[in-house]
């Protein structure tokens, strides 16, 4: 982990990825704490544009958007990781029971199931999911379950699929390998494979995934919530303000709407870039095809060396001979 920091920390790209990153978990974290009014309370200065007293200006019914911008970032962003959490750890392991049984009856029913998920667009099946199951009140023993995590648990639902396919395909590929043959032919047992052995070398994708699809998450989170099927008023997120902001916007209160566009667009290049920069660390096909590339451009650079060696050398003879003509 500290060497995988040292070398992402050496190129400006993925220091800046990183920097974005920790910003935006502090951001969720600790952010509300710094608010300088209540997420709904209420003032006397309605649509007031950015000042002194009110940073990001005010809305429709005086509160302060500072505020709720910094409330319904901790929703947004958790929202995003609780999804992310869900999804990788329930896919990842369908995908490996999968990839386990690889073209057996198991890994057909875990494989048609994700495929079925897959066949429906993520900005529609997350919506119905919310949208149908929101309208009861559902409960875990004494504890409601409020929209925030409803939506992430919709969220979580739809993404399985994408990091259940990553982990079957890492799975096979591991189960041709040497130590899971040596690991299978002293007696191990299944569960031991499986976590000892297998999770170890298929985590990389899975961490590579995991940062996209927190930008992914954090967008999906973000429609909803616009249109109304997410964190409901007076909660705040960054959704449910676009949607608050849509119809002041002709009345030019702009820093309605662009506060939270610009922190959605942030936090998606900053994690896409993030997830970019772990592929390139963490894949060693692409260091393998990087290094590759390189020496055959040194090989390229020594070949061309020498035909201008030999061409300074033809030079030479042609002039000598003219020289001994004359």
């Amino acid at each position: 982990m500290a060497d995988l920091l040292r070398r992402l920390t050496r190129r400006k790209l993925s220091l800046f990825s990183l920097i974005g990153a920790v910003f935006f978990i502090l951001l969720a974290l600790i952010g509300p704490f710094f608010a300088p009014y209540g997420m709904a309370e209420l003032g006397d200065d309605a649509l007031a544009p950015p000042s002194a007293e009110h940073w990001m200006g005010t809305d429709s019914v005086g509160r302060d958007i500072f505020s709720r911008f910094l409330h319904g970032s901790r929703i947004s962003i958790l929202v995003g990781f609780v999804a992310v959490g869900v999804a990788m750890v329930i896919g990842t392991l369908l995908g490996m029971l999968a990839g386990m049984a690889a073209g057996r009856f198991r890994d057909s029913v875990i494989m048609r199931f994700m495929d079925v998920i897959l066949s429906f667009p993520l900005l529609v099946l997350v919506p119905v999911i919310t949208g149908v199951i929101g309208q009861h009140d559902l409960h875990v023993g004494p504890i409601p379950i409020g929209p925030e995590a409803l939506v992430a648990a919709a969220i979580g639902i739809v993404l399985v699929p994408v990091f259940a396919r990553i982990a079957r395909a890492s799975t096979m590929a591991e189960m041709r390998e040497d130590y899971i043959l040596a690991v299978r032919s002293i007696g191990g047992r299944g569960r031991d494979i499986l976590f000892r052995n297998l999770l170890p070398n298929i985590a990389a994708p899975q961490v590579v995934q995991a940062a996209f699809g927190l930008a992914m998450a954090v967008t999906v989170e973000s429609a909803v919530s616009f249109l109304g099927l997410g964190v409901q008023p007076p909660g705040a997120s960054w959704g449910t303000m676009l949607a608050d902001a849509r119809q002041y916007l002709l009345l030019g209160a702009w820093w309605l709407v662009v506060f939270p566009s610009v922190a959605i667009a942030l936090f998606v290049l900053v994690f896409n870039l993030l997830g970019d920069q772990l592929r390139d660390e963490l894949d060693p096909r692409a260091k393998t095809t990087d290094a590759g590339d390189g020496k055959r451009e040194a090989g390229d650079g020594g070949q061309a060396a020498g035909n201008g060696g030999q061409e300074e050398a033809d030079g030479k003879v042609t002039a000598s001979m003219r020289a001994s003509t004359r």
